[in-house]
């Protein structure tokens, strides 16, 4: 996340869809220590463990949870930056998603998608990924082909760690000219 920082410029309002248990969170917060950052999620579970391990931000009011999805994001935008790690796969329509993302950002914003090739994903989770509704990639033009059917520019895709046995990738784009 720290890597964001380098590239996105400091954003006043960050939005992280699919925040689970607010890791990333804690990242955007230290990455962006001017911004108001937003996560939502549909569980309220894993926005319990959001909580507790962002405590201090939530009391200073730079961070909101939310229940649910972009849509309750709305109240919150526009958005300079818009991050949903590991989200991608889960989205039965991910142009229309990333349509709704695009629709959020500011002008100048950012999507930051953060994902792994279905090569790189533990064998185990290969096996008992859900096959219908859910979607899994090959090949990261397959990210950037959904993210410009949406109206997003041309990403840049950074991989980090080992390129053989990477840690996971970032697709960053910039809503199109005349969107």
């Amino acid at each position: 996340m720290h890597e964001l920082g380098t590239v996105v410029r400091p954003p006043s309002t960050v939005v992280e869809l699919g925040c689970g248990p607010g890791i990333a969170l804690r990242e955007l917060l230290t990455a962006y220590p001017a911004a108001s950052v937003v996560g939502v999620d549909p569980s309220s579970v894993v926005l319990k463990s959001a909580r507790r391990r962002n405590t201090p931000a939530i009391a200073g009011g730079r961070l909101t949870l939310v229940t649910g999805d972009i849509e309750k994001a709305v109240a919150y935008t526009p958005a300079e930056l818009v991050l949903a790690c590991h989200v991608l796969y889960f989205w039965a329509d991910p142009v229309s998603e990333l349509r709704r993302i695009n629709d959020i950002l500011a002008p100048h914003g950012h999507v930051a998608l953060g994902y792994q090739l279905r090569q790189h994903i533990p064998p185990v989770a290969q096996r008992t990924f859900p096959q219908e509704g859910f979607t899994l990639y090959d090949r990261d033009d397959q990210v950037a082909a959904a993210l410009q059917h949406a109206g997003f520019t041309p990403p840049e895709v950074r991989v980090f760690g080992d390129p053989a046995h990477p840690g996971g990738r970032l697709a960053l784009a910039t809503p199109a000219p005349g969107r």
